[in-house]
């Protein structure tokens, strides 16, 4: 059997390995246009191995992102990768905060998630210096990795194997001949296409498959500071989420390693010089998601108006400064130093439907004839990966 996986970022690594672990004498074709492992979104994350506390119970998120967890960490684990076993505290700052505490709380038990809501005493023992509040959420179980460690890993297992690496752009799928075209290679056939191209695979996907134009790519950047000075971070320190939203917040995320803790990610609409080319070419024109995010601002769709009030700016230091301050006793400020990290950013190709203006918070896998097309893999996408990987090999072969 010939197989063609579109897009070498973390879901098509663990999908060719999955291929390969479950059946023999498959032919995979790998394809990227820029490079093997991925330089796009699998690598410009936080590297939070998520718990699963946040996601709607029965969801593809939900179900996957715990299993994912456990498949994962038994690879990195087998592979000596680095790993922090730091947990996750949630910090709420008002009322709606803690009433949303306790949600995550209920749907944390419904996916079950490990939590436990713990006070003071108990979190500053987690967290030396962190502010005083009555309740916090503390997830045991979220752990920190390293992407690069894990893309390049999958990678080297790759090429070890009879997967074949293709560093070709795919300008397009034809699922009733199961036939790709590359750039240079021209029209190959396949017995099965799993299209995983990340912000690409929307193009593909729009190509291929007919009434698909209601979806649109609002690509989302998130900048990143690290902490210089400060108390030692043990542990990752969240503000509690706002549950109509798929943004976390700034959030504190110690680092495998040396490194220096990370904030972030701020969230800022993408403009084209913000943009490598990794992404830029798989990013839907400027105007019309412009005129998307001034209808969903003027609608307040999905709360995106709090969001764009609170979140997005393009003059980061001072926030960042101050999101800072706020997980942290008043005590221990002036020992804090917040500096921009330029070389760290993240970008999310959020998906939304133009025709109700709403995100979509869930993984979407549309099979179409002998092609599986995976058009919004964001978070928790590298921690789901190896279980979403399964998924979609039952789903499709």
């Amino acid at each position: 059997m010939k197989i063609a996986v579109v897009g070498a970022g973390i879901i098509g690594l663990a999908l060719s390995r999955a291929l390969l672990l479950r059946y023999e004498h498959l032919e995979i074709d790998l394809y990227d246009q820029f490079s093997v492992p991925s330089k796009g979104t699998s690598l410009r994350n936080s590297g939070v191995l998520h718990a699963g506390l946040y996601y709607k119970p029965d969801s593809l998120k939900a179900k996957l992102c715990k299993l994912g967890t456990e498949r994962l960490l038994e690879y990195i684990n087998d592979k000596r990768l680095p790993i922090l076993h730091c947990g996750k505290i949630l910090v709420p700052f008002s009322e709606p905060d803690l009433q949303n505490l306790f949600s995550i709380k209920s749907k944390a038990d419904l996916n079950g998630c490990e939590t436990e809501v713990i006070s003071h005493d108990i979190a500053n023992k987690i967290q030396k210096g962190i502010v005083g509040q009555d309740h916090y959420l503390w997830s045991p179980l979220t752990k920190v990795f390293s992407p690069y460690h894990i893309l390049n890993s999958l990678s080297l297992d790759l090429r070890a194997s009879s997967v074949n690496f293709r560093l070709e752009k795919v300008s397009s799928i034809c699922s009733s001949t199961t036939t790709l075209v590359a750039s240079s290679l021209g029209a190959i056939t396949y017995d099965y296409i799993f299209n995983v191209a990340g912000p690409g695979a929307l193009r593909l996907y729009k190509q291929d498959v007919p009434d698909s134009n209601r979806l649109m790519l609002l690509p989302i950047l998130g900048q990143y500071a690290n902490l210089l000075g400060g108390p030692d971070i043990t542990t990752n320190i969240y503000p509690v989420p706002d549950p109509k939203l798929p943004f976390l917040g700034v959030h504190v995320t110690p680092q495998t390693g040396e490194s220096f803790p990370i904030l972030g990610p701020n969230a800022v609409p993408v403009f084209r010089e913000y943009l490598d080319q990794y992404v830029k070419e798989d990013l839907i024109d400027l105007l019309p998601r412009l005129g998307i995010e001034a209808a969903m601002f003027m609608s307040n769709s999905s709360n995106f108006r709090k969001h764009a009030m609170s979140e997005f700016t393009v003059s980061p230091p001072g926030k960042f400064h101050s999101n800072t301050l706020r997980f942290f006793d008043k005590s221990i400020h002036s020992s804090i130093k917040v500096v921009m990290a330029p070389h760290i950013y993240g970008i999310r190709p959020q998906l939304v439907n133009i025709d109700t203006l709403t995100f979509f918070d869930d993984f979407i896998c549309e099979p179409y004839g002998r092609t599986l097309h995976v058009v919004n893999a964001v978070s928790p996408a590298f921690t789901s990966s190896m279980a979403l990987a399964e998924y979609l090999i039952d789903m499709a072969i």
